[in-house]
């Protein structure tokens, strides 16, 4: 009984422990909502790949609008690449969190630049920093969908949440 118990406790760390299986190249699509803007909203494509089962490599581009008849800001786009380690997993759901980089081509942000923390401007690029908290869980094997917070360097303004799936094309 010892020897059951201790193979099954043994076993359930390795089962669960991972947010993609090694190796997984991952496709997904977003629809993205700012914070600082309440007529703003965004789509978005992005790449992930799991070098092993705790780290997550992102490449991420949003376009963000306006909706409604305001039109506090104009269209602008915002690329952005980063790594996301595991906090937590209670399988099929993962806590993830990351860091890393955010461009943005918004032509406001010279109004609102004071307010930055960590950020700077070459010709009409904004450059700055990003800290993500992502919930992912896994639908099926090769869908998940995902929830995710990004706190950005260069304001408030550009603060978003996130909705969308990705699909793994390793699955087996």
């Amino acid at each position: 009984m010892k020897k059951v118990l201790f193979l099954y406790l043994f076993l359930i760390p390795l089962v669960i422990s991972a947010q993609y299986d090694p190796g997984a190249l991952n496709y997904g699509f977003v629809g993205v909502k700012t914070f600082g803007v309440s007529d703003e909203i965004g789509l978005g494509a992005r790449i992930e790949y799991a070098t092993n089962c705790y780290t997550t490599y992102l490449g991420e581009y949003n376009r963000f609008f306006s909706i409604g008849e305001e039109k506090e800001s104009s269209a602008y786009n915002e690329i952005a690449l980063g790594v996301n380690l595991i906090l937590f997993n209670w399988y099929p759901t993962t806590i993830t969190a990351g860091i890393g980089y955010l461009g943005n081509d918004s032509s406001i942000f010279e109004d609102i630049e004071e307010d930055a923390f960590l950020a700077f401007r070459t010709g009409d690029f904004n450059h700055g920093a990003q800290i993500k908290l992502r919930a992912l869980h896994q639908i099926s094997i090769p869908m998940h969908i995902f929830a995710e917070l990004n706190i950005k360097s260069l304001g408030r303004k550009y603060d978003t949440f996130l909705i969308g799936f990705s699909y793994d094309f390793n699955a087996r």
